[in-house]
């Protein structure tokens, strides 16, 4: 087995056991309400999983901070890297370094509360209450194992992906867009979620499509999630939808 990829099988056999810490300890994750994002919460709209690095959460910021809470909750030997609260965002990465089996593991958890926040000042999706309430338990395969865990709407996924805007997550998009289509209520949740909505079209119409477009993207598209169902045809489907949203949105913008 290559070197990489028993690494991250041994990252995600960590990170179930921190899960599962976890939700007994936040009553279902529950107390504080939390839901995942990022690379494990695709996996609810995508029937080909990819590894990824970080366990991401979300938690509405209500009275006091959520995140002050799960500090004291933390699996068993990860400590805080980062923390910060800033009127409506906090922000907690909490890591472990394992060894299993003569290999050194590096595990981590992230809790974005209120907002999350990309690289960019204008990079930033609000948690709602509608993000959080309608959110829905999925069983996902972690390690081998169904766990069930909580996951945004697809909609909300799709979202915070486009804004997000990394390499990875142009690659989720694709995904995303070419098994589940155009998410419903999008042009809604834009404005109800992001303060910036522009910044979901410039992501979208710079860099997420340019990069779909590259000769190379469907080798580094399939790479990522380890399969060649994916064909050039299902690459022109992908960039076909996304002129739709395109059109959609700017027709939607020019009316207001």
């Amino acid at each position: 087995m290559p070197k990489a990829l028993r690494l991250m099988e041994l990252r995600e056999r960590e990170v179930l056991k921190a899960l599962e810490w976890l939700k007994q300890r936040t009553g279902g994750f529950t107390d504080p309400r939390l839901v995942m994002v990022g690379g494990y919460a695709l996996r609810a709209y995508v029937r080909f999983a990819r590894y990824t690095r970080d366990c991401d959460f979300i938690l509405r910021k209500q009275d006091g901070w959520g995140i002050e809470k799960l500090k004291h909750m933390l699996p068993p030997n990860f400590s805080v890297e980062a923390f910060e609260k800033r009127g409506s965002y906090g922000f907690m990465r909490c890591v472990k370094l394992a060894n299993v089996g003569g290999i050194k593991v590096k595990v981590s958890l992230d809790f974005m509360e209120g907002e999350v926040r990309g690289r960019g000042a204008r990079d930033i999706v609000r948690v709602d209450e509608e993000m959080v309430t309608k959110s829905k338990a999925v069983k996902l395969r972690i390690a081998g194992k169904d766990f069930e865990l909580p996951v945004p709407r697809y909609v909300d996924l799709f979202i915070m992906k486009v804004v997000s805007a990394r390499p990875s997550d142009v690659r989720d998009v694709a995904s995303m867009l070419l098994e589940n289509g155009v998410p419903e209520e999008l042009k809604q949740r834009l404005t109800q979620v992001l303060p910036f909505p522009e910044v979901f079209r410039e992501k979208l119409s710079k860099k997420i499509m340019p990069e779909i477009m590259k000769e190379t993207f469907l080798n580094s598209w399939r790479g990522a999630f380890a399969t060649s169902e994916y064909t050039e045809e299902h690459r022109q489907k992908v960039l076909r939808l996304m002129r739709k949203i395109l059109s959609e949105c700017l027709s939607e913008n020019k009316r207001n």
